[in-house]
């Protein structure tokens, strides 16, 4: 019984430091130079070390990251690479990035260690901030090509494959669908040059959809949705 009480408490000590850190911003963006910071916010009753590391990425068409270590054309320094945050503390990072090619992107890693529970488990947690270094020079319209777009009625799901033909990095502000009955709107994501990106959007409205428009800063691109069973989409995407 006292066994189990250990390990009960130990689980809780973990699940409480786990979902009591913060890191924020998020996301940056800047014009071809960054200065600037994050803070990390430890909302625990423990002290916890802090370890920053950044790492280079390349998202795939489903915008999923895979990281590796950071490119040697990407150079970043931070104003301390590691240290302890005090309970109910926040500690800032400042930093100074550049890149020989633009636009460039990586992530700042914290790699958050609590204190060792009773059972000896110690628990890490990484938090990123991400960094993008933009040329001043806007993604154009004509960069963004619909290579499908099509409403497959057996899953209930929207597909779409867009590429980016420009050398710019761009964001997409917000996706929308428009239907027979009205409109639904879905998160944004990044658009990396070169890549051509897929999306699959679950629809669970009454109406029957009927076009998609992607909403940039200055400009949106739209195509119509073209109805497709199952194995037609299957084959379409390969």
């Amino acid at each position: 019984m006292k066994r189990i009480c250990t390990l009960v408490t130990g689980l809780l000590l973990l699940a409480a430091v786990a979902g009591a850190q913060t890191i924020s911003p998020v996301i940056v963006e800047y014009r071809e130079k960054a200065r600037g910071s994050f803070q990390i916010y430890n909302d625990s009753f423990v002290p916890l070390a802090v370890v920053l590391e950044p790492r280079s990425f390349t998202a795939n068409g489903e915008g999923h990251p895979a990281y590796r270590a950071l490119d040697a054309e990407i150079k970043v320094e931070l104003s301390s690479k590691s240290f302890r945050v005090g309970p109910q503390q926040t500690y800032t990072v400042f930093y100074n990035a550049m890149s020989e090619r633009l636009p460039a992107w990586f992530t700042i890693y914290a790699s958050i260690t609590g204190p060792q529970t009773p059972t000896g488990i110690k628990l890490v947690l990484e938090l990123p901030h991400t960094v993008y270094l933009l040329t001043k020079q806007p993604l154009a319209r004509e960069s963004v090509v619909f290579h499908r777009a099509e409403c497959v009625a057996a899953t209930k799901q929207i597909e779409a494959e867009i590429e980016n033909r420009g050398k710019e990095f761009s964001r997409v502000q917000e996706v929308e669908v428009v239907s027979s009955s009205g409109k639904k709107d879905f998160a944004g994501f990044p658009l990396f040059p070169g890549q051509r990106r897929m999306l699959t959007l679950d629809w669970d409205e009454s109406g029957e959809p009927q076009r998609i428009i992607l909403r940039f800063e200055k400009f949106k691109v739209e195509s119509p949705l073209r109805p497709v069973a199952r194995q037609e989409a299957k084959q379409a995407a390969k």
